[in-house]
Parts: C-alpha cells; sequence; structure tokens
C-alpha cells in the first residue's frame, strides 16, 4: 500500500517540481564545483582579466564575469548543470509526455558517468550544457528559438577546439532555415542544407573569433604538448633505431635535452598516454612550459614543427599506430584506464584553493556519492568509454528514420573521432559528449518503439 501510493505520488509530480529535485542532486553532489588545475587556470585569468590560448578564453572571460557576481565555481557550477538539465527536457518533451521528459532528464543528468564529470568546473562541461540546450532550441518551429539555438552553439564551440565534430551533425541535419511547411522539394533541400552549412560555418567562426579576439598572450599550447608527443610517438613506433646523424639534424634545433643515443632516450621516454613526461620530471627531453605566460622562443617553435612534418611524414605508418595507441587509452581499451575518472572534493589542491579564497569541505552526502561513484569506475566498465562508441554504432544502425537521434548519435561519434588525432592525454572527460548522446539517443530509439507498440 505504502508502495502504491508513493509511486502514484511520484507519478502526479509536476514536470518543474521533477527537474528542480533532479538539478538539486547533481548541484548537492557538486557543490559548490569541484576545481582542477584547468580550473584554477582559468578562474585565475578571467579575475585578472587577461588571457592566453593555453584553454579557451571565452570561458575564462565568462567566469570572470560570474565570478564578479558569484565568487567562486558555484555560478559556472550553475550554469552549465541548468543548461544542461533544461536542455535534456525539452528534447526529451519532444518524444514523451511533459512529466516522462523529466524523469528521463533527470535519469541522465544523474546517471554516474554522466554526472561525475558534471560536478566539475570544466569546459566540457560547459559545452555540453550548452549542446543540449541548443538542440532543443533548433528544433523549435520559431525562427527566433532556433537563432537562439545557434546561439548556444557559438557557446559551445568556444568552449573547446574540437567542438565543431560535434556541432557539424546537429546544425547540418536538425536546423532549418524556411519554415517547416514548405514543401520539400529537391531545390528546397539543397537550399535548406546550404544554410545549413552556412550557419555552421558562422557558428564555427564567430566562436573562434571570439577566442581570438580575447586572447593577449598566445602560448602556442600545441608545441610544448601535442606536437612532441607525436614525434615522440612516432619515433617508438618505428621499427629500428635510426642513427643519431640522421636524427640529430631533425631533434637538436628543437632543444631536446640529449646530444646522442636520441632514439634511445626517445623510446624510454615514451607513453602512449600523456606528454608531460616529456616536459617535467626526472629526465625530461624538452624545456617547453606548460603555463604562466611566456611561449616557447619562435625559433624553437618553428624547429618542432619541421621535426613534427618531417618525421611523421617520412614514417606514416608509425605515426598511425601511435595514434591508434593513444585512441585506444583515451576509449579505455586497455587493461587499466589511465584516464581521470572521478575527482573527489578531497583531490583538489588546498594551496590553490586557499590561493583562490575557496574552500575543499566534503559533505557526507558528497563523500558517499564519491565513494559509490569510484567503486563503479574500479571495479565496473561503466566508465570505459568505448562501450558507449559500441553502442552508439549498434543505435546508429536503429536511427535510418530517426532524424533527430541520428544526429546526436553522430555528434557523438564525430567528438569522440576528433580525438583520434587530438589526444594526448585519455581523461574521461573528453569523452563525455559522446556518452551523453548515447544515453540521450537510446531512451528516445526506446520511447518511440514503445510508442509504436502501444
Amino acid at each position: 500500500m505504502i508502495a502504491a501510493n508513493l509511486w502514484q505520488w511520484l507519478s502526479e509530480l509536476r514536470p518543474l517540481v521533477i527537474l528542480a529535485a533532479g538539478w538539486m542532486l547533481l548541484v548537492l553532489y557538486a557543490f559548490p564545483g569541484i576545481m582542477t588545475m584547468d580550473s584554477f587556470d582559468q578562474l585565475r585569468e578571467g579575475r585578472e582579466w587577461f588571457f592566453t590560448d593555453s584553454h579557451p578564453p571565452a570561458m575564462a572571460a565568462l567566469w570572470g564575469i560570474v565570478d564578479r557576481i558569484v565568487p567562486g565555481p558555484i555560478g559556472m557550477l550553475a550554469i552549465h548543470s541548468t543548461a544542461f538539465v533544461s536542455g535534456l527536457y525539452l528534447i526529451f518533451k519532444r518524444v514523451m509526455r511533459p512529466r516522462r521528459a523529466a524523469w528521463c532528464a533527470c535519469a541522465v543528468s544523474l546517471f554516474p558517468p554522466v554526472l561525475v564529470p558534471l560536478a566539475a568546473v570544466w569546459k566540457d562541461c560547459l559545452m555540453a550544457g550548452f549542446l543540449v540546450l541548443g538542440t532543443a532550441a533548433i528544433l523549435d518551429s520559431r525562427r527566433s528559438f532556433r537563432l537562439v539555438g545557434l546561439g548556444c552553439f557559438v557557446v559551445a564551440t568556444a568552449m573547446r577546439y574540437n567542438a565543431p565534430a560535434a556541432t557539424l551533425p546537429l546544425v547540418l541535419m536538425l536546423f532549418e532555415w524556411l519554415p517547416v511547411q514548405v514543401p520539400a522539394t529537391w531545390r528546397r533541400v539543397c537550399v535548406r542544407y546550404a544554410a545549413a552549412l552556412a550557419a555552421w560555418l558562422a557558428v564555427t567562426i564567430l566562436a573562434f573569433g571570439i577566442n581570438a579576439a580575447l586572447t593577449k598572450q598566445k602560448m602556442h599550447f600545441w608545441h610544448s604538448s601535442l606536437a612532441i608527443l607525436d614525434i615522440v610517438g612516432t619515433l617508438a613506433n618505428v621499427d629500428t633505431d635510426i642513427p643519431d646523424d640522421d636524427l640529430r639534424p631533425e631533434l637538436a634545433p628543437t632543444g631536446i635535452l640529449v646530444d646522442k643515443n636520441f632514439h634511445a632516450a626517445v623510446r624510454a621516454k615514451y607513453l602512449r598516454y600523456d606528454f608531460q613526461q616529456l616536459v617535467s620530471g626526472d629526465g625530461h627531453l624538452w624545456d617547453l612550459p606548460l603555463g604562466g605566460i611566456v611561449p616557447a622562443p619562435e625559433a624553437q617553435r618553428d624547429a618542432i614543427e619541421r621535426a613534427w612534418w618531417n618525421i611523421v611524414t617520412a614514417h606514416p605508418a608509425a605515426y598511425l599506430r601511435h595514434r591508434l595507441s593513444a585512441f585506444g587509452e583515451a576509449l579505455g581499451m586497455y587493461r587499466r584506464f589511465q584516464g581521470a575518472v572521478v575527482v573527489p572534493h578531497d583531490a583538489q589542491y588546498p594551496g590553490m584553493l586557499a590561493y583562490m579564497g575557496l574552500g575543499n569541505r566534503a559533505s557526507r552526502f558528497q563523500e558517499l556519492g564519491e565513494t559509490a561513484t569510484m567503486f563503479l569506475a574500479k571495479k565496473t566498465r561503466l566508465f570505459r568509454p568505448h562501450v558507449y562508441a559500441l553502442l552508439s554504432i549498434l543505435l546508429l544502425g536503429l536511427c535510418w528514420r530517426e532524424r533527430l537521434a541520428a544526429a546526436i548519435l553522430l555528434s557523438g561519434i564525430g567528438a569522440e573521432l576528433s580525438l583520434l588525432p587530438l589526444t594526448q592525454t585519455p581523461d574521461y572527460r573528453y569523452s563525455h559528449w559522446m556518452i551523453v548522446c548515447t544515453c540521450i539517443a537510446l531512451i528516445m530509439l526506446c520511447a518511440r518503439r514503445m510508442r509504436a507498440s502501444s
């Protein structure tokens, strides 16, 4: 009787009440928002109003404004969590009743593999929040709302440099400039996709332009990270050692800190899942900046560019093996997943928290939640991205009549595939958008099938 009454009470809750409850649980788990070094760097730049391009400046600028109103991470947590939950609800409401849509939005938001990254103040979370909100908006019949959706995509694209891979399927497949009632002639189809492609280009150019306009100091981070990782990874995957006389003209101008046995030194320092051991710690190979506001000298950057191009083009098969192994790490394909998954409150840097005037004390509720998610991350494959990549591909085969679900799945797959040439560390959060897309599409397809069978 009690269970029946509870179920009846839950089934009669209004959608906004359900959404508010789910949102509050998310915020209670995350409060006031977990900070990592990326977060500290961006908050510092926002407060100083001096932006480098080590991270997208748009997020630091937004945080700088929000921090002046609500100091610390809580304001940014509120923005990305509200955008995320409300966007999910509006998407689900297109295929199910509002109350069920609210329950599904909460279920996805509180699903541990989705929830865990949302607890941190990262550009990945803001991207995901504005991508779901933008997707919901461009589906509206009103052109003004569709333009708001494109504006959300501008914000999302400004948060991550690989975001265009996620927005392309969404804009190309879902954005309509002409009214939906216009007959679907071949000419209209051509105009429709041309307008959508133009809209995607405008979104991408505007987002990158905003970041370029905000940047006050270019750090050329590619030279200090991905470029040297590719150089080392390619050489490490070459079958036989290359003589010093051949490697010295390529590597010596880059500032490498060894002057002989180049290939052996490179092999010894190579890790397919990280690059930081190449520029920091004992026995590092290059002195290159990872932070601050002083980039590597131009001559050194030019030498790294030449070495990257010459080595990669001379050994394409080795480069491909290196890239595939790094991508495998990002997908969690190996026995031990090297990517950071659960970041608990007590793992935040106390010195940086004190410097920023922030606290780090976790509540009992947060400790229990973090213990549970860490258990799932260690003992199950629930947090392995390759599980969702495979599921996305399988679901895509069921979407031949479901344009919305197909666009969402392709957005997640596109974002994940962009990691193949770009990944330099296998952080779990880089796969967060693909996991979100998989969950959304799975629920939508199940809802469609249930409605068709009823």
